[in-house]
């Protein structure tokens, strides 16, 4: 007489033929790799197999969205797929082979049971948002699939923003969600300061990953400080060293920012984050809420000047005037943020002072014409000082 397990086991068997007879064996690793820490072979089999065709069945979903109508045969297979994931479910309760699937995906098959139709194909509903498909972590595992926890902690212009912990990839990820009371053109930059984001490959430049449509919301990047917090909470103790390390990175990121094509016009130590590696500071500029791209239709003389650095000039000019000396300007603030811990410019005496002054010129043509001619009086500014005058720059 067979035990339990070994019944259980028959029968997984049993259906993991069957679905391989009906789908073929030609897809079955692409996704087994994600599955190397399931300890009973068949059930690695079985996840592959099921990954892959529901991610197939997904994407060809999202590619008949416009059309508005899913075809038959697919949507014969996917009413099949679910069905068979409830019923294997359903006889491997309680039993050590009992699995569970990500809660996203559950979601989105038991949307799909509502309108599928076996015959003739299905209307696809208007409201039907594009699927966010997952490629490169597991949908079933033998533990409950925990649903995100998040923490809140901060709030923007457009958005609020929570932490979490993916205990797949263990780390932090941050969710930007965006406010409900948005304007249409408000939300179309939150879309935009996603898209652009996106397009930014740099390690000085958040990082984001997915954007949730029905949900308002995208994932990025998690970063540990926020640089006005980290220089407010060591300016005592912060080595001019790590100062001018830390300005040579911000000077980096937005060379090659404004070289993409882009103005952030929100440069402040609140928007430049501090991620911490062993030994080691990195600097990543983050809130692209306001940037002003060579082509867009959205920059309009009445949005506000949110910016803290912001040249104040720009109220009479109206923001639509914003071009890369008002970018300098606000890069030589943050300068003598990073190198003195102070927002105000009180000190106005000195070789930094002649530094910094070149930069907020109340005359635009005698400022940084761009971030490269910052970055080159930078470099020479410090070259030229001796350890006294180093010290100096800290009163």
């Amino acid at each position: 007489m067979l035990s339990t397990k070994d019944v259980h086991l028959d029968y997984l068997s049993s259906k993991v033929n069957e679905y391989i007879e009906r789908f073929g064996d030609e897809n079955i690793q692409k996704y087994m790799g994600l599955y190397d820490t399931v300890p009973i072979p068949v059930l690695k089999r079985l996840f592959s197999v099921f990954h892959y065709q529901l991610n197939f069945l997904f994407n060809y979903m999202n590619a008949r969205l416009n059309n508005g109508h899913y075809t038959a045969e697919e949507s014969r297979e996917l009413i099949y797929l679910h069905e068979q994931l409830e019923s294997l479910q359903l006889n491997l309760e309680r039993s050590e082979y009992y699995f569970y699937v990500d809660p996203h995906y559950e979601e989105i098959l038991n949307e799909c049971d509502g309108f599928l139709e076996s015959s003739f194909g299905s209307a696809i509903p208007s409201n039907f948002q594009k699927i966010n498909l997952i490629e490169t972590k597991p949908i079933f595992s033998l533990t409950p699939i925990k649903k995100i926890s998040k923490e809140f902690i901060g709030k923007g212009s457009y958005a609020s923003v929570y932490k979490y912990y993916d205990d797949y990839y263990k780390r932090f990820f941050v969710i930007k969600k965006a406010d409900k009371n948005l304007s249409e053109d408000e939300y179309k930059r939150f879309k935009i300061e996603f898209e652009e984001m996106g397009k930014l490959k740099s390690p000085y430049v958040i990082e984001v990953y997915n954007f949730d449509e029905k949900n308002r919301q995208y994932i990025m990047e998690y970063a540990d400080d926020t640089l006005y917090n980290y220089i407010s909470k060591n300016n005592s103790k912060l080595e001019v060293g790590e100062r001018i390390r830390l300005v040579k990175q911000i000077l980096r990121a937005f060379i090659y920012i404004n070289n993409r094509g882009v103005l952030h016009r929100d440069i402040s130590p609140t928007n430049v984050l501090l991620k911490k590696y062993d030994g080691i500071n990195v600097i990543k500029v983050s809130d692209f809420g306001l940037v002003k791209l060579e082509d867009s239709v959205l920059t309009r003389d009445s949005t506000e000047i949110k910016g803290i650095f912001n040249d104040p000039d720009l109220e009479f000019l109206g923001f639509s005037k914003y071009e890369i000396r008002h970018e300098t300007y606000s890069l030589t603030r943050l300068i003598h943020f990073v190198m003195t811990g102070r927002s105000r410019i009180t000190n106005k005496n000195g070789v930094f002072y002649k530094f910094i002054e070149k930069g907020i010129s109340q005359d635009i043509n005698k400022r940084y014409k761009n971030v490269e001619e910052l970055q080159k009086e930078f470099n020479n500014f410090i070259e030229s000082l001796n350890k006294s005058d180093i010290k100096k720059i800290k009163i």
